[in-house]
């Protein structure tokens, strides 16, 4: 969490209070470095077929964040010393999936110490919050990300909007109880042998649309 004077330089999160997802916290140069780690990885990974897809919509809410259009704070420390920092939000689903995404787009490419640093930071961040928001199913949300690491792009860019759209339409008290299950969906597409499984969130209960999605609380 943001709390510290020693944060500066660092990426950090807050959770949300409607536990719809979390805010993604940095000075500029910490998520400036982040967003032209995602361009990078975007445009050199053959996994990532779809250049302009969702993952892309990571680095494009970082933009935004540390050109001022989302959330900033104000710190002051030591002689009156003050530093800006910069946050937006993103759903749960959304950003657990594009961090999946990244992981496994990073073996398909070379990369430096540095691409790597920059990954297990945003893994980091990613999975504390996990911890923190549900303490109990934290370890089988981490698990299923990690299984999450053999679908193919396609599947998990198809199946995200709908997830998406369930995800935020459950009431806030219900969301972080079934984030778990909901993970579990995204294995469930085609002749997956995951499909087989008895599932907790039936496959009819996903929508598929183009409008945009109905608005929510954070």
């Amino acid at each position: 969490m943001l709390t510290k004077p020693q944060d500066i330089n660092m990426l950090a999160y807050k959770l949300t209070p409607h536990h719809a997802g979390i805010a993604l916290w940095g000075d500029f140069s910490t998520l400036h470095r982040l967003h032209t780690f995602v361009h990078h990885v975007v445009n050199n990974s053959c996994f990532i077929s779809e250049k302009d897809g969702l993952v892309l919509g990571l680095a494009y809410d970082l933009r935004k964040a540390f050109q001022g259009q989302r959330s900033t704070e104000l710190h002051t420390v030591f002689d009156n010393e003050r530093y800006q920092t910069y946050g937006v939000e993103i759903l749960w689903p959304v950003l657990l999936i594009q961090t999946c995404i990244l992981r496994k787009a990073m073996a398909y490419m070379a990369s430096s110490k540095q691409d790597q640093a920059i990954m297990f930071e945003l893994e980091h961040v990613v999975e504390s919050a996990i911890r923190e928001a549900i303490p109990a199913k934290a370890g089988t949300v981490i698990h299923h990300l990690q299984l999450l690491q053999g679908e193919s792009y396609t599947s998990l860019a198809r199946a995200l909007d709908s997830r998406c759209r369930y995800f935020i339409e459950l009431p806030a008290p219900k969301r972080l109880r079934q984030l778990p299950e909901l993970l579990e969906t995204f294995m469930f597409d085609g002749n997956n042998t995951n499909s087989r499984r008895r599932r907790s969130i039936p496959q009819n209960a996903f929508i598929e649309s183009n409008l945009p999605w109905p608005d929510f609380e954070w």
